[in-house]
């Protein structure tokens, strides 16, 4: 049980939020070079290695919303890392590929992405970072029912 001391800086949740400004900081620090923000670069990876799919599915596979997901995937296109395609089966879905400039993106980004990566969890040892990854995947595991974008 987390110790209620009414300091709202201790909190879990502030302190996940504060983790998260330093994570976007960290990809955005990193990634400058390539002007994608960590939910354009979630869904070029989602599509690099699942395949071209509906933007439901991208939405599901990336946990990201509905109305997120057009917004994102709108400025993937005109930036040309993505095409957009009526379904042939039903019109009212988006199938989303990559094209050739998002699958090198993809590659080229990746070696900035795991250096993101690292520098987040820098400040600990290294069974500290591999405990860390267990806890946050155990807790997104029992708490994604709540989430909005599942």
């Amino acid at each position: 049980m987390v110790e209620d001391t009414g300091d709202f800086t201790r909190f879990p949740g502030n302190l996940l939020r504060r983790c998260h400004q330093v994570a976007v900081a960290l990809f955005l620090d990193e990634c400058s070079e390539f002007n994608l923000t960590p939910l354009q670069y979630a869904i070029l990876a989602a599509l690099e290695k699942d395949g071209p799919q509906d933007q439901i599915t991208l939405g599901g596979a990336t946990a990201i919303d509905r109305t997120t997901v057009t917004v994102v995937t709108r400025n993937l296109e005109e930036h040309g890392l993505i095409e957009r395609k009526k379904s042939p089966r039903d019109k009212r879905y988006n199938i989303v590929s990559l094209t050739n400039s998002g699958r090198e993106v993809v590659r080229d980004i990746l070696p900035a992405v795991e250096n993101a990566q690292r520098r987040i969890v820098e400040p600990l040892e290294k069974e500290e970072a591999v405990q860390l990854i267990m806890l946050l995947e155990k807790m997104m595991a029992a708490n994604n029912k709540l989430s909005r974008a599942r």
